[in-house]
């Protein structure tokens, strides 16, 4: 399922949450590139089919959009989000939601759900469940377009 969103804003001043490798809080800045959050769960099936998607396009735009996991992991396994992150060789960093306070805030979509952010913290699209490749590459190329 698609659904575009224009008008939602991601408090962009205060996304904080811990990454899982290096046990570090890290600051979502939306001010250097355009922004992909990547909101999964080890148990979904849909991730597991979405990750292979999402770790190309990772390869492919590195450079110019950033790229980040969150995991709501009071709703997951600790150890089967890391074999999830090893087994799809995810390079991005993947933040940590310990308490929902990203997740709660915008309804608890389903997963996985695939935001595209601009310069000002302003949700441009939004993917929510499985999709193709090529729909997901569109909208990292539209959000480009705009940044």
């Amino acid at each position: 399922m698609v659904n575009n969103n224009t008008k939602s804003t991601v408090s962009p001043e205060r996304i904080e949450l811990k990454e899982l490798m290096k046990s570090d809080v890290t600051q979502i800045k939306f001010s250097e590139k355009p922004t992909v959050l990547v909101l999964f769960t080890s148990w979904c099936p849909y991730c597991n089919e979405d990750a292979p998607k999402i770790v190309s396009l990772y390869e492919k735009y590195k450079d110019k959009v950033n790229i980040y996991g969150i995991n709501p992991i009071y709703r997951d396994d600790l150890s089967e989000v890391e074999q999830y992150v090893k087994k799809y060789k995810i390079d991005y960093p993947v933040l940590l939601d310990e308490t929902g306070a990203f997740y709660k805030p915008y309804g608890k979509p389903g997963f996985p759900t695939l935001y595209f952010i601009d310069s000002e913290g302003e949700v441009l699209d939004q993917i929510i469940g499985s999709t193709d490749l090529e729909v997901i590459e569109s909208s990292f190329n539209t959000l480009m377009e705009y940044f």
